[in-house]
């Protein structure tokens, strides 16, 4: 995701829009942006009172305990992604299995590097 455009900008965008210098497609040209960001900056500042971006969001984190992965590479010692999550799964079923994804997120919160091929 690319990074918020500067609230400075944000400020003069909405500014020159309340001032009645244009429509929101004349205002939007004017400073290079986009009709819809002009659109919910002027949104924004009239509901909160402010045109600060949101906070990024955060993803889900894995909820498998890397204490359990660690237990996993000492007993097959150099596995793939792949092969953990198969290791991982094996016992498991239905909503307690988890997907690759999942088990290369602990992992990596472990400050483990996920082998790409075996």
């Amino acid at each position: 995701m690319a990074e918020a455009l500067p609230i400075r900008l944000r400020q003069k965008v909405v500014e020159s829009y309340e001032r009645g210098e244009g429509s929101y497609l004349t205002v939007a040209l004017k400073f290079g942006v986009g009709i819809m960001s002009v659109r919910r900056w002027v949104a924004r500042y009239r509901d909160l009172g402010h045109v600060k971006p949101h906070k990024k969001g955060g993803g889900n984190r894995s909820d498998v305990s890397v204490k359990q992965l660690e237990a996993i590479l000492d007993k097959l010692g150099d596995p793939t992604a792949g092969e953990i999550t198969a290791e991982y799964n094996r016992e498991r079923r239905g909503k307690d299995r988890r997907h690759v994804s999942s088990i290369k997120r602990a992992l990596h919160r472990g400050g483990y590097v996920v082998k790409k091929n075996g």
